[in-house]
């Protein structure tokens, strides 16, 4: 079990400022709400400052609140530290890993990787979150993650990059669908197929949007799907294609389910798979070793999909 020694007043700061409310932060936490008002408010008296503004869209750090946020991720930091030296001292591999990753690699990626942590690390606790990049990467930042395995992570001085690869896109369809005897496709041809489209706060869609926004206007029969895993279901019924890389759709491709067909529109970008994590934080033994295991599994011609 890790060391929690972030004072709850600053965990109360944390949970309204991430929730936006204290009714919110009460429910998530399982405190009262007048506990947490009043943490808040003996935090602002001692300040002479409001660390909150109180205003019809909930409750919003101030510059003081700012710098309070920033005190209590400081203390999250040396908390983690100290307990990534005694786990060191100790000289036995367990502890807790806490890992974000991507819908996309449920039944690929992470599959094997759990399956590898629980084989060789047997006596470490390890917490799987599966949320979008963007939270991933926050997540890590914040020091609510110690790894994640993410699409299209923007350079920040905040974090280490231990592993990063490109993989183009292409279109997947069932194995009889008429696109999957082509060689490859552009999307204008693509588009007059029903397709499957990742939603708003998937990579992959963010990418598409960034040079080929009109795709979305101009396909003929449509369907918006906020998982990775539905769209790939979509497709493998053979009623739609989709976009994607090999990497999300890998399992599937490997065991025959989908054909992957390479885009040939020369413009198009390409999903940027990165394992990271907090440059502030030092990981563990354990977790350096998992981030290896993550980077030999990424690195296999199958690209880590179960074999």
């Amino acid at each position: 079990m890790a060391l929690h020694l972030v004072p709850r007043s600053l965990q109360y700061v944390e949970q309204v400022a991430h929730l936006g409310s204290i009714q919110a932060a009460s429910r998530e936490i399982g405190i009262s709400a007048s506990a947490i008002h009043r943490q808040i408010i003996t935090i602002e008296e001692d300040l002479g400052e409001l660390i909150f503004d109180r205003n019809v869209k909930g409750m919003v750090l101030t510059p003081a609140g700012r710098l309070i946020l920033d005190l209590a991720r400081n203390w999250r930091f040396d908390s983690a530290k100290l307990w990534t030296l005694m786990q060191a001292n100790r000289g036995i591999e367990y502890g807790k890993i806490r890992i974000a990753t991507m819908d996309g690699m449920v039944n690929g990626l992470a599959l094997e990787l759990a399956s590898e942590i629980s084989h060789r690390f047997p006596r470490v606790q390890t917490e799987f979150e599966i949320t979008s990049p963007d939270r991933a990467v926050k997540g890590v930042i914040n020091g609510d993650f110690d790894i994640a395995i993410v699409a299209n992570p923007k350079p920040d001085v905040d974090l280490i990059y231990h592993w990063s690869k490109e993989f183009p896109l292409g279109c997947i369809a069932a194995p009889d669908h008429p696109i999957a005897a082509k060689k490859s496709i552009t999307l204008e041809e693509f588009v007059t197929f029903p397709v499957a489209f990742q939603g708003a706060s998937l990579p992959i869609r963010k990418l598409l949007e960034a040079r080929h926004g009109w795709i979305f206007e101009k396909a003929v029969n449509s369907m918006v799907v906020s998982s990775v895993q539905l769209m790939k279901l979509l497709a493998v019924s053979g009623k739609y294609v989709s976009v994607t890389s090999e990497i999300d759709a890998g399992p599937e491709i490997k065991s025959g389910l989908l054909k992957f067909i390479p885009i040939s529109d020369t413009d198009l970008f390409q999903q940027s798979i990165a394992v990271i994590s907090n440059a502030q934080m030092p990981l563990s033994d354990v977790g350096t070793k998992i981030i290896h295991i993550a980077e030999q599994l990424l690195e296999r011609p199958n690209n880590g999909l179960i074999s």
